[in-house]
C-alpha cells in the first residue's frame, strides 16, 4: 500500500475554490475566465473519459480514504502564458500523446505540446489550474533550467521505467498490478515533483515524490496549506471545476495524505 501521511488541516484551503463551468464552455474558455498571468507559474489537472483516463482515475482511489475513483487523470505543467492561450505550451508525460511516443530516451520521456490538446470539455470534463505562488523572473529561470535538467538525469528519475509500467497496466499487460501499490507514480505527475523540488517546492509533503500521482497534487493543494504556511512559504491558488464524478463519496470528502 502507498505510505501516506496525514495532513493535520481540518478545512480546504480559502485560496483553492470552485468555478463552475459555464452553459457551453469549452476548457480554454474557463481558464479565461480565472484570469490567467502572464508571469503566473501554473499546472493544469484535467480528468477525462476515456478508456486511460478511467483506469488512471480508478488506480488512484487508492489515494483517497473512502477508495473512490479519482477526478484526476492527468497533470502538466504551462509555459509562460500567451495572449492566445490555445498556443501556451504545457510540458508533459502523457500516455496516450497525440504524436505518438516517438524515441523517448533523449527527453527522459518528457514531451511538449500546447494547451489547444486539452481543450475540449467533453473529452475533458474535470479541470482544475493551480498556480504556484512564485512568479518571480530568477524562479522562471530556475524552472527552466530543471526543465532541461530532468531530460538528462535518468538517475534522478526513470520516468520511461514509470512509462512502460503504466501502460503495461492501462493497457492490461499479463499479470501487471497497479503501480502506485509499488510506490510507482504516474509519469507526468512524478516528474513534475522532481522539477518543483529542484527549486524548492514541495508539491506533495505527505507523499514520496517518486510515487506521486494527479490525485495526491490535488490533495495536497487543497489540504497542506497549513504545511507551506509553517515553512513561510504560500500554499499554491487555484481553481477547479469536476462535474464528471465517476463514484459518489460515500463519507467525508477529506482525503487521509
Amino acid at each position: 500500500m502507498l505510505k501516506i501521511l496525514s495532513a493535520k488541516a481540518t478545512e480546504t484551503s480559502k485560496s483553492f475554490k470552485a468555478l463552475p463551468r459555464r452553459k457551453g464552455e469549452d476548457n480554454l474558455a474557463w481558464m479565461t475566465r480565472a484570469k490567467l498571468s502572464a508571469t503566473g507559474v501554473y499546472f493544469l489537472l484535467v480528468g477525462g473519459r476515456d478508456a486511460i483516463a478511467f483506469s488512471l482515475r480508478m488506480a488512484q482511489s487508492h489515494v483517497r480514504h473512502d477508495f473512490t475513483p479519482s477526478h484526476w487523470s492527468h497533470v502538466m505543467l504551462l509555459g509562460q502564458v500567451t495572449r492566445r492561450l490555445a498556443d501556451t505550451m504545457v510540458y508533459e508525460i502523457s500516455l496516450d500523446p497525440p504524436h505518438g511516443f516517438g524515441f523517448p530516451p533523449p527527453s527522459n520521456a518528457m514531451q511538449e505540446g500546447q494547451l489547444a490538446q486539452y481543450q475540449s470539455a467533453d473529452a475533458y470534463p474535470n479541470i482544475a489550474l493551480i498556480q504556484v505562488p512564485i512568479s518571480d523572473k530568477i524562479f522562471r529561470t530556475k524552472l527552466s533550467r530543471a526543465l532541461q535538467d530532468f531530460q538528462k538525469q535518468r538517475g534522478v528519475l526513470d520516468a520511461q521505467d514509470l512509462l512502460l509500467r503504466w501502460l503495461a497496466f492501462i493497457w492490461g499487460v499479463g499479470r501487471t498490478g497497479n503501480p502506485l501499490l509499488d510506490g510507482q507514480g504516474i509519469p507526468s505527475a512524478a516528474m513534475l515533483e522532481v522539477i518543483f523540488g529542484a527549486v524548492g517546492f514541495d508539491l506533495t509533503p505527505g507523499l514520496e515524490s517518486r510515487s506521486s500521482c494527479p490525485e495526491a497534487i490535488w490533495q495536497a493543494a487543497k489540504w497542506w496549506h497549513e504545511y507551506y504556511e509553517r515553512n513561510n512559504q504560500k500554499a499554491p491558488r487555484g481553481v477547479y471545476c469536476h462535474d464528471d464524478v465517476l463514484l459518489p463519496a460515500q463519507h467525508s470528502t477529506k482525503i487521509t495524505m
